[in-house]
């Protein structure tokens, strides 16, 4: 297979282009940061108000639902290792128009997603400071795209120090609640399974960052190999810290207490050992919604740069600074993006936009492998077909759950990008025809 950098490289020798500087372990501890962040410290509240003390039951059932099109992403992997992962996978199968489609749902996902964490860091800030929760966020996406203008390298090495915090704190929370392991309320379900279905859909989001590690694609040295292993390594770290997670968190301070707080581990920490407790989590919880937003800004610049090389996007989107080596105009649009997109609402209704229009890229990503393999123009395994199958119907199953908002906006941002792409394609087609007359 044709290493894209390089073929870039050979066709204009002096434009700047990415770096190879990333191995398995570090865009595997990326996955984890950027996965453990936008969950468990964000959503904890939300979710505990939905499911009640089943909370644990909604995190299976979203981790069982990320793993199986986690699977789809590994074998894309190592077909087409290239940034950008949801347009290149789903143009396989269906043509650029769709694939176009696929990653401009992913792409206003994670730009969702990015506003969505940052309000949270908002919001544990806030809880310290008492300071506007807006402005809270707005100040944590200014301070992102500063370090994001220092390059890849420094960007995901300040990641991997937050993740080790982040993870350090979960740990922590995980430690204190076992000794209430059997007070806890694990099976209270207010709203029944519908609420546990509902829950799920909104934890889903605690699961956006391993469909991430695909932006990376062509700032790895080895994709085709350590992609695959980074992918299905943060998943299973994840899901089980996830799920002990939420057993301390129900056995210590209840589902219903949990759903009215702004700030839940924090008041976890604080029910078992005081105030001081409450300061420390809320540190850690900053650390790790702040690690979040930083890899999701630098994942939707890739992802803007990889729709960009491939002449969907604005080519200008494609520019790559000489010095830094990142993509400087993808990376300043999705700052703006994201800034603007504080302004949507309250966490849970951002989150909610967010899990519709990741649901709807996955489908499309699933059923893009499993066409594939039926048509065979992969080497055809029962798995390709059966796999992405049901995480398509689980999939669809949470959007169902994710509210009218959820299902409007991703009903419109797909209408968008159709005629978007339609528009660059007419755009493409004159320059063309202006450059032959």
């Amino acid at each position: 297979m044709t290493d894209p950098t390089r073929a870039r490289a050979a066709r204009d020798p002096g434009r700047p282009a990415l770096r190879r500087t990333l191995g398995v372990w570090r865009v595997t501890l990326t996955g984890i940061g950027v996965i453990l962040g936008a969950g468990v410290y964000a959503l904890v509240g939300p979710a505990a108000a939905q499911a009640g003390g089943a909370m644990w039951l909604a995190f299976l059932l979203a981790g069982l639902t990320a793993g199986l099109t986690a699977y789809s992403y590994a074998r894309f992997a190592r077909l087409r290792p290239k940034d950008s992962p949801e347009f290149q996978y789903t143009e396989m199968a269906f043509g650029p128009t769709v694939g176009f489609v696929a990653g401009w749902l992913m792409l206003a996902g994670d730009l969702l997603a990015a506003a969505t964490v940052a309000l949270g860091f908002g919001g544990y800030l806030a809880h310290v400071t008492g300071t506007p929760v807006t402005l809270n966020a707005l100040l944590l996406v200014v301070a992102a795209a500063a370090m994001m203008l220092a390059g890849v390298g420094n960007s995901v090495g300040l990641a991997i120090v937050l993740t080790v915090v982040e993870a350090a704190g979960l740990l922590f929370i995980i430690a204190i609640g076992v000794p209430a392991w059997p007070q806890g309320e694990y099976f209270a379900m207010p709203h029944g399974f519908e609420g546990v279905w509902g829950a799920t859909a909104l934890i889903f989001f605690a699961y956006i960052g391993f469909d991430e590690l695909g932006n990376f694609a062509e700032e790895m040295r080895e994709p085709a190999r350590d992609l695959p292993r980074a992918l299905f390594v943060s998943m299973a770290v994840t899901t089980v810290i996830y799920v002990l997670v939420a057993l301390s968190v129900v056995a210590v301070a209840g589902w219903r207490d949990l759903g009215a707080s702004s700030a839940p581990l924090a008041l976890v920490a604080r029910t078992v050992l005081g105030p001081a407790a409450d300061r420390a989590l809320t540190v850690v919880a900053l650390c790790a919604t702040g690690n979040t937003v930083l890899l999701l800004l630098v994942s939707a610049s890739r992802s803007v740069y990889g729709m960009a090389e491939a002449g969907v996007l604005p080519r200008a989107l494609s520019r790559v600074g000489r010095r830094t080596a990142i993509p400087t105009t993808a990376t300043a649009a999705v700052v703006a993006i994201t800034a603007a997109a504080l302004f949507l609402g309250d966490v849970g209704h951002v989150a909610a936009m967010t899990d519709t229009a990741v649901l709807a890229s996955f489908v499309m990503v699933n059923l893009a492998l499993a066409t594939l393999a039926r048509r065979g123009r992969i080497p055809r395994a029962r798995a390709d077909v059966l796999v992405p199958v049901m995480a398509t119907l689980l999939c669809a199953w949470l959007m169902l759950h994710t509210g009218w908002a959820g299902l409007a906006t991703a009903g419109v941002l797909a209408v968008t990008g159709a005629l978007a792409a339609v528009w660059m394609r007419r755009a493409r087609r004159e320059n063309l025809l202006g450059r032959t007359d």
